[in-house]
């Protein structure tokens, strides 16, 4: 077989493989998939350094208009791929032979932007369109059930075992958990469960014992002990944007700090923590992928001008109390003289608008207008307005109620811990078009897309488990392989597959490209 005409570029290690590979193979044959969990450094360094692309032939026809590849899923078995498409398509292909399946050429009446997989045989599809379809893998002409709820840009899907229920979120700033049990297909199916200015992305760990949110004013947010059922009561009115505008203007507001007690590393549900350490000035996180065993979260932003991408990696796991005894500070404010006398006949309520969606993101959907389906704005919704009182203006009995029963939060900003373990620069291609990575099914390795071509990241040298090299400070990833120019147009995807050695990347271009190790 011919291979690809540009070579990959390997590092080098001191890493000696004293292990066969038939041993492995052997191994595996017997059905001990503990071994890959336990594989030793030297074998896991030689298998990622060697991936090479494995093209059996079997084009995809560009011609039928699929556009760049936004997500790609392999089910749970390994078995079959499926590929979201800019130009409204979803595709499957066998992942053993790479020939092309089937094609639904009119999944969505917008670009299809993820792919999840909800068991053996079902799969969730989500669009710009705003809505979620449901497909079994045994009759792909049509959906079994299209979900409406969301009323912007629905970005990703998420699927808890433990919950039974999927997940999603959209650039409306919510999300919704799904009951697919409901025998129905109205609005009733789902639960708001959280609602924030600025929402990019949405993740849950493979316990859902966690989400992770990335969003488009520079931090995350993890929620510890994850409680779907109570999360909506539980953060009912707290606003994450407004807590981060304290955190960074050291003002406190009482409708802030009157949610301290979300952060109390004592609180056994739904507990919050934000994330704000990058290696650069990130604005946009704009994609996120957690560790298969939950250790980290691995996230890729851009700076407010556009013109930097950085790819980082944070710790995610719960941490020791004793951590967190002085992350705050206390805020002192004078009040000028007779302001006390001012603020007992000053009875304006409010000074502070909020806005669910922002107004920058609202005039650039106004803009896009053109390219954007009717049936978009139809649904499209003006964004929501509230009036909150920041307690700069004016007087709120309810607060100060509040502050005589719990004086300790009264001026306490909580502050972040750091949480970054690695990171490393990307090339700034592909201007406007979010870039998905992904963890290799050991968690070893972080695949990225890298111009067009994708590029294999390492904790260290030798490919450890990140368990086994956990840095003091923040280190670069290491680049275990690069596969430079192997599409035509820039990669904005890639998938490991769960359970063979085996990578995908999609560009662009329509473009799917194989990898796997060539020994």
């Amino acid at each position: 077989m011919e291979s690809n005409k540009n070579e990959p570029q390997r590092i080098g290690s001191n890493v000696e493989c004293n292990v066969s590979f038939l041993d492995r193979i052997e191994k595996r044959s017997f059905g001990l998939r503990q071994y890959q969990l336990s594989l030793d450094d030297s074998i896991a360094f030689k298998l990622y350094s060697n991936f090479h692309n494995f093209d059996l032939g079997h084009k995809i026809n560009t011609e039928k208009n699929l556009g760049g590849i936004f997500n790609l899923e392999f089910s749970l078995d390994g078995k079959l791929l499926v590929a979201a498409c800019e130009g409204k398509q979803v595709i499957t292909i066998d992942a053993a032979s790479q020939k092309l399946i089937n094609t639904i050429p009119d999944a969505h009446q917008n670009c299809v932007n993820c792919v999840r997989f909800l068991n053996d045989k079902h799969f969730a599809t989500c669009s710009d369109d705003t809505s979620i379809k449901i497909w079994d893998i045994r009759k792909l002409k049509y959906c079994m059930k299209t979900l409406h709820g969301h009323s912007n840009w629905v970005k990703n899907i998420e699927w808890s075992e433990k919950d039974n229920v999927m997940v999603t979120s959209a650039f409306d700033g919510s999300i919704y958990a799904w009951n697919l049990k409901s025998p129905n297909e109205s609005n009733m199916m789902y639960d708001k469960v959280f609602l924030m200015n600025g929402l990019m992305r949405m993740k849950l760990t493979e316990d859902g014992t966690k989400m992770v949110i990335s969003t488009t004013n520079g931090f995350m947010i993890i929620i510890h002990d994850l409680n779907l059922l109570t999360l909506a009561t539980d953060l009912r009115s707290f606003r994450p944007s407004l807590y981060r505008l304290m955190q960074m203007s050291d003002q406190c507001f009482p409708v802030g700090t009157v949610y301290n007690y979300l952060f109390s590393p004592l609180r056994k549900r739904n507990r919050i923590e934000f994330v704000d350490d990058f290696p650069n000035e990130a604005e946009v996180i704009s994609s996120l992928q957690i560790h298969p065993h939950g250790w980290c979260a691995v996230s890729r932003n851009l700076n407010d001008e556009e013109n930097e991408e950085w790819t980082t990696v944070h710790d995610i796991q719960s941490r020791d109390p004793k951590d967190y005894e002085n992350a705050f500070t206390y805020v002192s404010e004078e009040l000028p003289e007779g302001s006390e006398q001012d603020n007992e006949t000053n009875n304006r309520p409010t000074d502070l608008w909020m806005g669910y969606i922002s107004l920058e993101e609202y005039s650039n959907h106004n803009r896009d207008f053109s390219q954007v389906t009717q049936n978009i704005f139809e649904n499209f919704q003006v964004p929501t307005m509230g009036i909150l009182n920041t307690g700069l203006i004016g007087v709120n009995s309810s607060f100060n109620t509040y502050f005589r029963q719990h004086p300790e939060h009264s001026n306490k900003i909580v502050r972040n811990l750091p949480r970054m373990t690695h990171y490393i620069k990307e090339k700034n291609v592909g201007k406007g078009f979010i870039k998905e990575l992904c963890f290799s099914s050991d968690g070893r390795v972080i695949c990225s897309p890298f111009d067009r071509g994708i590029r294999m990241l390492a904790f260290d040298d030798n490919c450890s488990e990140l368990s086994c090299c956990v840095p003091d400070n923040p280190q670069q990833l290491k680049t275990v392989i690069e596969m430079n120019d192997y599409h035509k147009d820039v990669v904005v995807s890639c998938k490991f597959s769960p359970l063979h050695h085996q990578l995908v990347s999609g560009c662009l271009n329509s473009e799917i490209k194989w990898y796997q190790p060539v020994i």
